[in-house]
């Protein structure tokens, strides 16, 4: 007797599950509160939220973007005003929302990848990525933590920057830590915080080629090497910089024989 009204119960249960799901067609949102505590009795109450691919967006921001509210079945979340919200949260490059029936919503998130650091013509300091968009702007804390990526400077400097740390990367040139990019749209790019490249217009890489091609011939005290001219070389001197004994020596021995 007891299996006979465990069976319909359960027969029940999936007719009402048949119900909603095809009648979902016609379902309104403005579904009432009665409506919704019945949806949660069959088991359309969410239970699980899986979110895939965060690394650094707010999990906590994420979940209030659900705004999940007790005795609210999963029929009652408004998905695009949700992803939409979401898409706004500044790590976020585009997301996806999903409902996985009965009682599941799924979270799939494309983030944001800082490449470098770009100091602003207002001195701010912000994250950008490969597209050149402003992450998010940092702190003086939180800038400690970027130390590690290309700093930046030029109104123009997050639009170009993707191809000159592609150039970077490629080369393998791990010394470049600051880069400034003018209005004649080339780069001058700081080696070892010290030595200024002023690499040619267009075609970055090639003119970094050039700058590995000449490095070991370069001097220490060596302030400037100028490489925006296809066929020359321009260096400049810093008068600061001691020269090396080598340098002195050779330089002695020029003299002795004028």
């Amino acid at each position: 007797m007891i299996s006979e009204y465990k069976w319909l119960f359960y027969s029940a249960k999936i007719a009402l599950w048949m119900i909603v799901i095809f009648g979902g067609v016609i379902y309104r949102w403005s579904a009432s509160d009665s409506m919704h505590r019945l949806l949660c009795w069959a088991g359309f109450r969410v239970e699980e939220i899986f979110v895939e691919g965060r690394k650094r967006s707010d999990l906590l921001v994420i979940k209030r973007a659900l705004n999940l509210i007790p005795q609210r079945s999963i029929f009652s979340l408004n998905l695009p005003k949700i992803l939409n919200t979401i898409e706004n949260i500044p790590w976020v490059r585009s997301a996806v929302i999903e409902r996985i029936f009965p009682n599941r919503i799924y979270i799939r998130l494309c983030e944001r990848e800082p490449i470098a650091v770009w100091v602003a013509p207002d001195q701010k300091k912000y994250l950008v990525d490969k597209e050149g968009l402003v992450i998010l702007s940092l702190s003086s804390k939180e800038l400690v933590k970027w130390n590690n990526l290309l700093r930046i400077i030029g109104t123009n400097a997050p639009s170009n920057v993707f191809d000159l740390q592609k150039s970077l990367s490629l080369l393998r040139i791990n010394s470049v830590h600051e880069a400034i990019f003018l209005r004649s749209g080339r780069w001058d790019v700081y080696v070892d915080h010290k030595l200024c490249v002023k690499l040619p217009e267009g075609d970055v890489r090639f003119g970094l080629q050039r700058f590995l091609a000449l490095r070991h011939r370069i001097p220490k005290n060596v302030k400037v090497v100028d490489l925006r001219s296809g066929d020359s070389v321009l260096i400049e001197f810093d008068k600061d910089v001691p020269q090396s004994l080598e340098e002195q020596r050779a330089k002695k021995e020029k003299n002795e024989k004028i």
